[in-house]
Order: structure tokens, then sequence, then C-alpha cells
């Protein structure tokens, strides 16, 4: 009769008889070891690895809250150290890179607007040039840089006067100024070029452009109108300094013929809108001017206002005898005694006297004239065309269908008299109205034209707040998630491996079935004083075939044995 071996298996003394058996092998004891030393240093890593998840997600949710950050300009030293106190006394949250602040983009506008009006200066007025020509030169600084640090004091100076203009945001000023030269013939002129960095929503008018032309020429000696260029943010051309005469008078005639046309066209809106609607009629106008330059004088001679413009008169008159004698002494002598006959008188009453007359006249007539100079006026309208289309009225028929109707004779002649007046028609000048009522288009309803979300400042702020949210959602359940779970419940892992054990070690009815012919059934089992009997074995292939046995016949009670061991080695 075979031998049996007893095993005492108990739930209490199971850990103690692996320890035992674990004692009994000492490589086994420091595989275990090792295996315990692993767990902790994973234990460890996870720990680590769900700090790092948390450091992650807290930087997410920073970065998505975080405000950006418009600089308000580069300040000098005593601009800096006045706008951080004013700024540290209101609670104003900035940034500082060197000379920069940085203020939040949404709270941008606020904060300048309390700097205006507390007075703090935060780089607009900033190097007014005077800078420039009080600092010290130093010692061995040439003339040529002396005379370059003029001109950009010149230049620094022309750009902060230019910004006083409202529209204007900043501006730049380039002199090119040459060399004077004692040779009057080789002398260059000196040219300037502006840039202007025009405020949102907002355009420069000729007038204006004009004025700064004319501000920088009169503040650069020598320098003409001709030579200064101006030019805006967006690459256009205000005021060219490298345009020929004819060419720059032509893009100027151009832009006058396009602005009276715009003002044609706002006097036909006002006209027309209050009488037709606004989307019920299109207009355009062309208008033809001329530019010609006629001086014309004229001198004019009326000859019925004769004038004297000099006289002369010349008359000789003698009466009696003349003067006789030899001039002189003797003549002088009184005339001697004479005998007067007492007749004498009558007889010289009847003869006739001596005597002459000499008359002369000259007289000079001016005659009336005027003189006449005239100088036509330029940029007048030679020609003024005008065509209108008015959209014609839909009305119902019986049938319910909607159908246009062309305007009136009697309607047409008065649109047509109304802007013959308001436009100052004269048909002397050709000038021509047409006015035709027309059914036009139906174009498709594109809605209000409203911002794509996209373009809304508060679309990227949520977007990152929203992408945020998502990738922290991500690391939790992916990563945070089973971390804890492994922390928290650390048997529910041994139990799967406990199970995954069973599960490979299993075997099918037919491996029972080979056993069960190859064992009794009553020599495999448990006691009744709870000790377990196994056939006698005397070689691996049985022991190994009794454990199979054991597993197939009580699986609970061996899931517990290999539980046992799982946590003995943990």
């Amino acid at each position: 009769m075979a031998e049996s071996t007893d095993l005492m298996v108990q739930d209490t003394d199971l850990p103690d008889s692996n320890r035992t058996s674990n004692e009994d092998g000492g490589e086994k004891t420091g595989i275990m070891t090792m295996l315990g030393n692993f767990d902790m240093l994973r234990q460890v890593i996870v720990v680590l690895a769900l700090a790092i998840c948390v450091a992650i997600a807290v930087f997410i949710m920073l970065w998505a809250q975080e405000s950006t950050y418009r600089p308000l300009g580069n300040l000098e030293t005593q601009e800096l150290i006045s706008t951080l106190d004013y700024m540290d006394a209101n609670g104003i949250e900035y940034q500082v890179d060197g000379n920069t602040v940085s203020v939040p983009e949404e709270n941008y506008e606020a904060i300048k607007l309390q700097l205006t009006r507390a007075g703090v200066d935060y780089g607009n007025s900033t190097n007014n040039g005077s800078e420039i020509l009080m600092s010290e030169p130093g010692f061995g600084v040439s003339q040529r840089l002396e005379r370059e640090r003029l001109i950009h004091s010149r230049e620094v100076q022309l750009a902060r006067a230019i910004e006083e203009i409202k529209k204007v945001a900043g501006a730049r000023v380039l002199l090119a100024v040459p060399k004077e030269n004692v040779f009057a013939r080789r002398e260059k002129q000196p040219k300037a070029s502006v840039m202007l960095n025009v405020r949102g929503g907002t355009s420069l008018s000729e007038e204006e452009v004009a004025s700064i032309v004319d501000m920088v020429a009169s503040s650069v000696t020598g320098l003409n109108t001709e030579h200064v260029t101006v030019t805006d943010q967006a690459g256009r051309l205000l005021n060219s300094g490298s345009q020929s005469a004819l060419a720059a008078k032509s893009s100027r005639e151009y832009q006058i013929e396009q602005k009276r046309e715009e003002e044609y066209l706002k006097k036909i809106d006002s006209i027309l809108i209050p009488v037709l609607g606004y989307d019920n009629y299109t207009a355009q106008v062309d208008v033809t001017m001329d530019f010609t330059q006629r001086e014309q004088t004229q001198r004019q001679f009326n000859p019925d206002m004769p004038a004297i413009r000099s006289e002369m008169t010349v008359e000789n008159r003698s009466v009696g005898s003349a003067i006789g004698g030899i001039p002189g002494a003797l003549t002088n002598q009184p005339p001697l005694d004479s005998d007067i006959p007492e007749e004498a008188g009558a007889g010289s009453a009847g003869g006739g006297t001596n005597g002459s007359t000499h008359r002369e006249a000259t007289r000079n007539y001016e005659l009336d004239n005027s003189v006449t100079y005239t100088r036509s006026q330029t940029g007048t309208v030679e020609r003024l065309s005008v065509s209108v289309a008015v959209n014609q009225k839909t009305i119902t028929n019986e049938a319910g269908e909607n159908q246009p109707q062309a305007a009136s004779a009697e309607e047409m002649a008065n649109i047509r008299r109304l802007l013959q007046g308001g436009l100052g028609f004269d048909i002397n000048r050709g000038d021509s109205i047409e006015v035709v009522s027309v059914p036009f288009a139906q174009l498709p309803d594109l809605g209000a034209g409203e911002t794509p979300v996209w373009e809304e400042p508060w679309f990227w702020r949520a977007f990152r707040l929203v992408m945020g949210a998502l990738v922290i959602m991500v690391l939790i359940l992916a990563v945070v998630r089973p971390m804890l779970k492994k922390l928290m419940n650390p048997e529910s892992g041994v139990e799967d491996d406990a199970e995954a054990f069973l599960d490979e070690e299993s075997m099918g009815d037919e491996t029972i079935d080979l056993l069960s012919s190859q064992f009794d059934e009553s020599a495999v089992g448990f006691g009744a004083d709870g000790s377990l009997q196994l056939p006698d074995l005397h070689k691996d292939e049985d022991l190994l075939k009794a454990v199979r046995a054991l597993v197939a016949n009580e699986p609970e009670l061996s899931s517990q044995v290999v539980k046992a061991w799982l946590n003995e080695d943990a």
C-alpha cells in the first residue's frame, strides 16, 4: 500500500508555512527581497508621475487664464520710475522687460487713459531732440559726427511735431541734407522722407498731408516741398518727392476730379434717398474738368470822351512907335525943348496907330482808355454727365404673383428736374442727365456681415480655456485615474494577477479526466482533521499532476493559496 503524505493547510497558517519554505531556500528569499524593492520603486515612480501630471494640469490652467500683454512703449529711466510708481499705487497689473512696460491687452486703452489723465509720461514725449543737442559730445568727436547728431536731432523734433496731429499715432522723419558746396552749380538740394503711422479707421486729408509737407520743408534750409515724400504704414504714397512736375500735376488733377465726383454723388444721395429709398437706385457721375491756365491783357480807347492832357498858348501884342536909338548913355538923356504946334492934336487923331499882335496855342488831347487783366480759374467743370438707374416697383397681380412695374414718365421727369436743380445743370456747358427705370437683380441675402467668431477678441481666450480643460481631462482619465486606482486598491491588482495565474494554469475537462483515471479520488483530498491527503509521489511528474488535480478539484482554496503567495511577495 502506498504511503501517504499529510500536509496541513489552514488559512491562518498559510503565510507562516510560506515564510518557512522561503527560509529553507536562500535563493528564493533574495529574489523576493529584490521583488519587494522593485514594487517600492514602482510606487515611487507612480507618485512622481502623478505629481508631474498635477503640475502639468496647473501649468495648463495658468496658461489658459494668462492675459496677453501689450507694450506701452520704451521708456526713459525717469518716465519708467514715475509710470511704475503710479501703477503700483493704483494696483495696475504690468510686466517690465528692461525699459519696456507691458499691460494686459484688454485693459490697454483704459490704462493709457488713466496715465494721460494723471499726467504721467509713458513714452509719448520721450527724446524730443534737445537731449541729443545737450548730451556730452566727449573728447575727439569729429565734425561729421557732430553734424549727424544735429540732423538726427532735427529729425526727432520734426517727428514729435507731426505726432501732435490727432490722426497720426507715430511718425518718423529722415533727412538727406547734403554738405554745403562752394560751387553753386554743384550744390545738391536736400530731401526728406516722412513715414506716418495713421490711427486705425482714419485717413489723412489732402490739407493734412500738405501741412505735413510744408512743416518739414520750412524746417530745413533749402528744402523744397517737391522733394518731400510722405508714406503711411500701408505703403500708400501720400506725397511724392521723386515724381516729375508733370506727373505730379496729372495725379493731382485726377484726384481733384475724383473728389468732385464724390461730391456730386453725395448730392444725388441726399436728393434721392428720401424719395426712392437707399436700395432703389444707383447713380454714376462723370466730371470733365478744365485745368488750362489762361491769362489775357486788354487795352481799350474811348474816342467819344477826349481829355486835354496839356495846353500851351503864346500871345504877342505891340501898340505905338517903338523905342529907338542907340543903347547907351546918350539914349538915356532927357529930350530937348521943342515947339509944339497948336493944332497938332487934330492932325494926329485923324492918323493911324502903329502896333503888332501874335497869338499861338498848342493843345494835346488824351483819349480815355482802360486796361483789363484777365486770368481764368483752373479746375472748372467743363462737362457733367449723370446716369441714374431707378428700380422698378413690385406689385401683386390678380393671380397673387409679384411682377415689376416701371415708373411713369411723370415720375421720371420729376426725378430729372430734381437732379438738374440740385447738381447745377447747365445745358450751354453740354451737361447731360439720364434717368432710366429698370428692374434690379435680386441679390442673395448675405446676412448682416457679422464678424467671424474666430476674429472676436474673446474667441482665443475661450479656445485656450477649452483646450486646457480637454488636456487636463485626458491626463486625468488616461494617466491619473489608473495610477490612483493602483495606489488606493493594491489588492485588486493582486486578485487580477492571481486570476491570470489561475487562468494560465487551468486545464480543460480532458486533463481532469486524465488525472482522475490515474489517481483515486479518495486518495486526493482533505481529511477530517483538515490535512491534505496526497498519493505517494516519487517523481516530479507525479507531484505536478497531483497539484493540477488539486487545483481542478478545489479552485477556491487554490486561489487563496496563490493570493497568499502574492501578498507575501509584495
